[in-house]
């Protein structure tokens, strides 16, 4: 995104469907980072419901900040599990669900201030 102003408003939404591998209620987690800034500017977790592998959920929130430029701007997602095993993005063992098009986004709006 390239802000239009440095004093608007950027509300970011991200929804990100996870699964694990691992069967004992692990704690699937997503974090939001702004280019290459080390420190994630938001996150949320979940813990699973039950001690079935593959077993996923949909982790979702909302970070609002003051854009703070007007040059290019790139947001990222990144996700996992607090075990061992293979934390997959939109399926469950390593696979795609609902052929793909499971609805994983960031969404960005911009508010004028």
């Amino acid at each position: 995104i390239t802000p239009t102003d440095t004093a608007n408003k950027l509300k970011i939404e991200v929804v990100c469907r996870l699964a694990s591998s691992n069967a004992t209620r692990p704690y699937l987690a997503a974090a939001l980072f702004q280019d290459t800034t080390a420190g994630a500017l938001a996150a949320m977790f979940h813990r699973v419901s039950d001690n079935s592998a593959n077993k996923g959920d949909c982790i979702t929130f909302t970070h609002w900040m003051t854009a703070g430029t007007v040059s290019s701007t790139t947001f990222r997602v990144r996700a996992g599990a607090d075990t061992a095993g293979t934390t997959t993005f939109n399926g469950a063992s390593s696979n795609r669900l609902l052929g793909g098009v499971l609805a994983s986004s960031i969404t960005i709006t911009e508010y004028k201030v």
